[in-house]
């Protein structure tokens, strides 16, 4: 990573926020915009993000490399991917029941018998 000049764009930013707020550290926000740490934490302050703030909910660096690999594969980032996903589930009460898979789950499943 070098730390040339890079354009800031609208979808960079937002990635950039996505990274911060789902609780991604300094070093992997910099890996995936392909910049410096130094860069990305200038570009958080400067847009009013925090790193020191923990989100309520966060996902496992398993979990994140996963979507990230699943949304390199398809051309699109990682907050598209997590968005489209989201939409999915939202749109199927069912397969939202399913993915969760629990006692709430059992309960819902138990009034299709």
């Amino acid at each position: 990573m070098t730390e040339e000049h890079t354009r800031w764009t609208y979808e960079r930013v937002a990635l950039l926020g996505y990274l911060v707020g789902s609780g991604r550290k300094v070093e992997a926000a910099a890996e995936e915009l392909g910049v410096t740490a130094g860069d990305v934490y200038r570009q958080a302050a400067r847009f009013g993000l925090s790193f020191r703030a923990s989100p309520a909910i966060g996902m496992t660096n398993h979990t994140y490399r996963s979507i990230q690999m699943a949304a390199r594969r398809r051309g699109i980032d990682t907050a598209t991917l997590v968005n489209r996903v989201l939409k999915l589930l939202g749109a199927d009460a069912t397969l939202l029941e399913n993915c969760i898979d629990d006692d709430a789950s059992h309960t819902y499943f138990a009034g299709f018998q």
